[in-house]
């Protein structure tokens, strides 16, 4: 069924498309849809109303009397009813029912955070929203394991250094990121331009008396820096004392010399992300290191470091069985994390040029489902999680550990917890305010050029971000 929609163009109801867009393919969104799917709003001062219309479901219509009549809580409430009935609507006129009901947004945890002060948030999130037993609970979870982690100091800060190369592009990558072997004669010069732009977060974080409670380094790849490289990035953050990671995801950029490095730069954590352990799959997504590889770097980092592995259900020409197989040789090593993401077809990557679609046929759902129960099964809880759009079967991207080793970066950024000061090209600076939790949000040029040509300004513009 092809449809073009007929939105409410109330602004904030915008991204009500979203949920008729989560039941494709079953429903295909198209501005030259042969069908129609409509639906407006009207409030007379005491009553909201909304009205469906198409022309192959008909015409249906709903109301509620919101407690607030303008506002901010007035605009919530009225388009979490609009989302929730137009979410009743589609399930109903196509029988499919979606894992997470009418939530469209990001952050699942969010909204469970919201409601934690009723009596049933699970509950309410199934009835209300219409979110299934086993992913309610799968929120719960996460919120319940990220106690005593999640930052609540008002003072607090975080940084993020961006690096955005390389050794090769994955096929479903969107980042904009760069093979590092094409531009190696400005790497030295991007690099000195983020230890500039770190030398002045520093100063704005000692001067705002502000404690750097996690540091992550990711991109991209930054272990496909040369040693001299990696050391002169990795210096300015050495001596924080904080959990600090860095992205090790490609297994033939880790060598015994980087691993001293950053053993040396006082790094706690790395990110060693495999995909899957089949080498046919790693051919397709445009990998070209051997499952070998991912072991022998794995042995590097094992013991000196928390180490997180980074698989993906749904991967071009895996069935559930090929899943599975990644997932226990992951799980047989025994990480402190293992994240699990579902595909998801992003508008820059290589697999949507080439014409991919969503997939919808139950095998990445099912490929979750046994991410969820094997792991607690091998004693790992989740303890954050974030959904994306155009993901298959409306999948989650979850993060699992054992015990007590949750990392309180993902945590923070999750949940949009913490201050956060954001170095290097593309990076986001976010100023969490300490009454409301109100977020402001800087970012840096995309482009590693032009944020090199443009570091004196960015670092003027952190300046007066900051305060100082």
């Amino acid at each position: 069924m092809k449809f073009r929609l007929i939105p409410d163009r109330t602004e904030y109801l915008n991204d009500v498309s979203e949920v008729p867009r989560a039941f494709a393919p079953f429903l295909e969104i198209s501005d030259d849809g042969e069908n129609y799917l409509g639906w407006t709003t009207s409030f007379d001062g005491r009553t909201f109303s909304c009205v469906i219309d198409s022309d192959l479901f008909g015409r249906e219509e709903n109301s509620f009397e919101p407690q607030e009549k303008e506002g901010l809580i007035y605009k919530k409430y009225t388009k979490r009813f609009v989302k929730n009935f137009l979410y009743d609507y589609l399930s109903r006129h196509t029988g499919k029912e979606l894992p997470y009901g009418s939530l469209t947004g990001v952050r699942p945890t969010g909204l469970y955070y919201e409601l934690i002060n009723e009596k049933d948030p699970k509950g309410y999130l199934k009835k209300e929203f219409k979110v299934s037993e086993k992913r309610a609970s799968l929120i719960e979870k996460c919120v319940l394991n990220q106690q005593g982690y999640r930052n609540e100091d008002p003072f607090a800060a975080a940084i993020f250094v961006n690096v955005p190369f390389c050794p090769t592009r994955c096929a479903y990558c969107s980042f904009i990121s760069t093979e590092a072997f094409r531009v190696a004669k400005e790497l030295p010069l991007y690099v000195e331009s983020v230890v500039r732009e770190l030398e002045e977060i520093k100063e704005i974080i000692v001067s705002s008396g502000r404690k750097v409670k996690s540091i992550y380094v990711g991109g991209g790849t930054p272990t496909c820096l040369d040693v001299p490289l990696l050391e002169k990035l990795l210096a300015p953050l050495k001596d924080f004392g904080t959990e600090f990671t860095v992205e090790a995801g490609r297994p033939d950029t880790v060598t015994a010399e980087k691993v001293d490095l950053m053993k040396e730069m006082k790094v706690t954590r790395v990110s060693l992300n495999p995909q899957t352990f089949h080498e046919k799959t790693l051919e397709v997504i445009g990998r070209k290191h051997t499952v070998k590889q991912i072991y022998d770097a794995y042995a590097l980092f094992e013991g000196r470091f928390s180490v997180n592995a980074d698989l993906i259900a749904g991967l071009p020409g895996e069935d559930i069985a090929d899943f599975e197989f990644s997932l226990n040789r992951t799980s047989e090593l025994r990480p402190d994390n293992i994240t699990v993401h579902a595909l998801s077809l992003k508008r820059g990557s290589r697999f949507n040029e080439e014409g991919r679609t969503k997939k919808a046929d139950g095998a990445t759902f099912a490929m979750c489902d046994y991410a969820i129960d094997e792991l607690q099964s091998r004693g790992y809880s989740p303890y954050y999680m974030y959904r994306q759009k155009n993901t298959a079967d409306n999948a989650e991207n979850v993060g699992y550990c054992l015990p007590d080793k949750q990392c309180r970066y993902n945590i923070d950024m999750m949940e949009e917890s913490i201050t956060v000061f954001g170095a290097g090209a593309g990076a986001v600076s976010k100023l969490v305010s300490e009454k409301n939790r109100r977020i402001e949000r800087l970012a840096n040029p995309k482009g590693f050029r032009e944020y090199i040509e443009r570091r004196e300004s960015v670092i003027g513009g952190k300046k007066n971000f900051f305060g100082f």
